[in-house]
């Protein structure tokens, strides 16, 4: 089975992964990438200020084979917006 490796840049700051993780094929590689940004996500909860996580899906044979984004943004809106 084939490694997929997680590069990852939260706010511009790169991480790149060296160890990687084994998986079936390039399909859950794409389904693992949503679960690596959600936990990078809860781990870096913003603190109000816009955040993008770009995660980027390589094999070692192969290089790059797609780039997934999730950008987090919490704004007030209604009544609680008037109290900021």
């Amino acid at each position: 089975m084939p490694r997929y490796f997680f590069d990852i840049v939260i706010c511009g700051n790169a991480v790149v992964d060296a160890e990687g993780v084994v998986l079936d094929n390039d399909e859950a590689a794409r389904m693992a990438v949503a679960g690596v940004l959600h936990d990078v996500a809860l781990a870096t909860l913003p603190d109000g200020k816009p955040q993008t996580f770009v995660a980027t899906v390589r094999s070692y044979e192969r290089g790059a084979l797609f780039r997934t984004t999730m950008r987090m943004e919490t704004e007030r809106v209604g009544a609680a917006a008037l109290i900021a």
